[in-house]
């Protein structure tokens, strides 16, 4: 069977999610691969930064003070979060992703 074949049916979503997995975390594919296969966080932003301001804003780094959140360091977290995330772009849409 043809991949094209296999993909034809599948939601841009699966698609995206199948083309970071083997195109960038190193991850097989082959007749039997779902999108579903792959342990892939991608993030609903458009940069580390954003990221970074919506982990805060989560609370994922506990929680911070009104008053204080204006000294936060939202570059800082970014350039830390670049460590295990990870931007490209598919169909001209930036991408963050974490291989899992």
């Amino acid at each position: 069977m043809r991949y094209f074949e296999i993909v034809d049916g599948w939601e841009d979503w699966e698609k995206r999610l199948v083309i970071l997995a083997v195109g960038e975390c190193g991850y097989q594919f082959d007749d039997d691969t779902s999108p579903t296969d792959f342990d892939i966080e991608i993030c609903e932003v458009d940069s580390m930064r954003e990221l970074a301001e919506q982990f805060v804003g989560e609370g994922l780094y506990g929680d911070i003070p009104e008053n204080l959140k204006f000294y936060i360091n939202y570059d800082a977290i970014a350039r830390d979060l670049a460590i295990d995330y990870s931007e490209t772009v598919i169909a001209g849409s930036r991408i963050i992703y974490r291989c899992g």
